[in-house]
């Protein structure tokens, strides 16, 4: 599975960040269409003649649109749908899915890879030093639950951040440079 999303996004991927998962949907040949009417976040449905179709509730916040749309194309290239196949996506307000439905684990997994792209998160906090889950949340236009979920999964950490020196010793150091 980490092989295929790694795939995707050396096929679809231009290298920037927060990646466009718009521009992947369009490249892998799914139909995305944002409604009003749709009963949930997503549904997504692969026609007959094996087309995916995704229809994208607009009452979702931005970062609830970007998630619900990189989780159904985990579907998609995972194959859990047949043709003539549809399935309901429910995302809550705090991103957590119903993991009893099969699949949903896999496709959480696979979401965020394509939505974090290792190279680029391992950037991020090893050359460009991010500090804080606000930073990340903020270049990869991501909640901070699924970026602690990524680091974890990579075995890295934020660097901690540094300790304050005491005032005495700030105040011995300008004392110092009067002299």
């Amino acid at each position: 599975m980490a092989l295929l999303a790694e795939g995707i996004l050396k096929l679809h991927w231009d290298q920037t960040v927060p990646v466009n998962i718009a521009h992947i949907v369009k490249s892998m040949g799914v139909r995305l269409s944002l409604e009003d009417s749709v009963p949930c976040s997503a549904r997504l449905s692969i026609t007959a003649g094996n087309q995916a179709q995704l229809q994208l509730s607009r009452q979702l916040p931005h970062l609830h649109q970007r998630y619900v749309v990189a989780h159904a194309l985990a579907h998609v290239a995972l194959h859990h749908l047949r043709p003539g196949m549809q399935r309901e996506l429910h995302l809550s307000e705090d991103f957590r899915l119903d993991f009893g439905v099969p699949h949903n684990l896999e496709a959480n997994d696979f979401a965020l890879r394509l939505l974090m792209p290792e190279p680029a998160l391992r950037y991020a906090v090893e050359q460009m030093q991010a500090r804080s889950m606000g930073e990340l949340e903020h270049v990869f236009a991501v909640p901070a639950l699924f970026i602690k979920q990524r680091l974890s999964d990579l075995g890295m950490e934020l660097p901690r951040a540094q300790p304050r020196a005491r005032r005495s010793t700030a105040r011995r150091c300008r004392t110092s440079e009067r002299r």
